[in-house]
């Protein structure tokens, strides 16, 4: 399995040049071999949408989305996007698209409403930490401020999962002379934290470029399931960066570190309630 992981820059609220881009980056993965492409959060629509928000929403069977079906027969897509349910109720997702289908969603279950963020006030909050298979093994999908809660972690954990695709619309904060920003250090400490505890491949894709004066700070990356930083990209730019999957790491760290085979979620589940119970 290869799988490709796209730094890309939106531009706000139009989504058919978004699209269009999409498709030039998807045939530049499969050039490359790729099995599986990640694009950043909300790829299709841009980030700081406010208001744009109910305009460039998706339903499951909007046509916008067909190029990109028919491209998902030849590779897996990981897209991110506004979606809007039967409901009218508006979310923050990512859609994975393979065999010309709509395969699994995921909802943003945290949102941020600190500093610049106020999407609370926009999409409502997701309620699943799910699996996925990707034909090559498990995955999960987590969007931006869902990685900082540790427990959407430990529930892909639980479920086996082999590859944490993480998406993101990470705002550059405390520039560095390194070209880079503080928080895309703390980014990839994290990714290299969970691969390792988790025995994971962990794909993280930021996008980069500017909204409304705020930078966005890129560095994408891809972590082994040692913890190991094996491609990473600059800050300011858009990249493919394609990497070859190594099974047996995957096996050989969670029998070096077989915290899986050991966990004990009752444990855990019996504490929750003590503690909800407790207030």
């Amino acid at each position: 399995m290869r799988v490709s992981v796209v730094q890309f820059k939106p531009t706000l609220g139009n989504v058919e040049l978004n699209i269009e881009k999409t498709i030039n980056f998807v045939k530049a993965a499969l050039k490359e071999g790729a099995n599986l492409c990640l694009f950043p959060e909300l790829s299709l629509t841009g980030y700081y949408l406010q208001d744009l928000t109910f305009e460039v929403a998706f339903t499951i069977d909007d046509k916008r989305l067909l190029p990109l079906l028919e491209l998902s027969r030849k590779i897996g897509i990981i897209v991110g996007l506004i979606e809007e349910d039967e409901n009218h109720v508006f979310y923050n997702s990512a859609f994975y698209l393979k065999d010309g289908e709509i395969k699994h969603i995921h909802r943003k279950v945290y949102l941020p409403t600190y500093g610049m963020f106020d999407e609370g006030r926009f999409v409502g909050y997701g309620k699943r930490v799910s699996s996925f298979e990707t034909g090559f093994g498990k995955g999960s999908i987590l969007i931006c401020e869902d990685l900082w809660h540790f427990s959407n972690l430990y529930l892909a954990f639980l479920q086996g999962t082999k590859f944490i695709f993480a998406q993101s619309s990470s705002p550059g904060r405390g520039y560095r002379e390194e070209n880079m920003f503080g928080n895309a250090e703390v980014w990839k400490n994290m990714g290299e934290f969970y691969s390792r505890m988790m025995g994971s491949y962990f794909f993280y894709s930021n996008r980069v470029g500017v909204e409304d004066g705020f930078v966005f700070s890129g560095k994408s990356f891809v972590a082994d399931p040692y913890g190991n930083i094996i491609a990473e990209a600059s800050s300011f730019e858009e990249e493919i960066l394609t990497v070859e999957i190594n099974y047996s790491l995957i096996k050989s760290a969670r029998i070096n570190l077989p915290l899986l085979r050991d966990e004990r979620p009752e444990i855990v589940l019996e504490n929750l309630r003590r503690i909800l119970n407790e207030g």
